[in-house]
């Protein structure tokens, strides 16, 4: 925490509205208004075929509905030239195995932030999102077993960079879209990943280049 900055740290479930509600009653007794809302809150539930409802309801439930309801009870304490930052994924715009909750409700966010520009144009509140590619969280370093230096040059491979992106780095896209720098953008989608989402089929091309036939 930088000196002299004046931050305070609340915790509430998205699934319980009284708790949501006390904590947006907390933030405006301590300073009136409310300037930028991220919605970062994930559950991250992965999931195909076999899905049972429950855990479709808790995956839409927070990453979808959690977020939505937050920004209604939000909106109303923001000044005009506020900004919300809605956090989707890559795994929105691809297909991948056994992943149908996730990746649903990360798709949802992106319709979701479109519609909330529109609707609160009038109040002159920005709403965009950031899709993130492999960024190296909790949740990723547990699925390498802690291991970044084994994993990495794999997951890397994903990426134009050749690498997984660090969350400062999804972090400085959301200061971006929250600042007066981005005033003109909304409705829209960052895509912070590395370059996940302009590879095709071919990947990094090492197995298919073209020598030329110019003579």
């Amino acid at each position: 925490m930088a000196a002299g900055t004046d931050a305070v740290e609340l915790a509430a479930d998205l699934r319980d509205d009284v708790a949501v509600e006390s904590a947006i009653s907390d933030v405006i007794a301590r300073w009136g208004r409310i300037d930028h809302l991220v919605n970062c809150a994930v559950n991250f539930v992965a999931a195909g075929r076999e899905a049972s409802r429950s855990q479709w309801e808790s995956a839409l439930s927070v990453n979808v509905a959690g977020a939505a309801l937050l920004t209604a009870k939000v909106s109303v304490h923001m000044p005009p030239g506020s900004t919300i930052v809605n956090v989707s994924s890559i795994s929105a715009h691809v297909a991948q195995p056994d992943r149908w909750t996730y990746n649903a409700s990360k798709a949802a966010i992106l319709a979701l932030t479109r519609c909330q520009a529109l609707d609160f144009r009038g109040d002159r509140i920005r709403v965009n999102a950031v899709s993130p590619g492999w960024i190296w969280t909790p949740e990723v370093a547990k699925a390498a077993g802690g291991d970044r230096g084994a994993w990495e040059p794999l997951w890397g491979r994903f990426h134009i960079l050749e690498r997984l992106g660090e969350p400062r780095e999804v972090a400085d896209a959301v200061l971006y879209l929250s600042s007066p720098r981005s005033s003109f953008v909304t409705g829209t989608e960052l895509m912070v990943d590395g370059g996940y989402s302009a590879l095709g089929p071919e990947g990094l091309g090492e197995t298919t280049k073209f020598a030329s036939t110019e003579t």
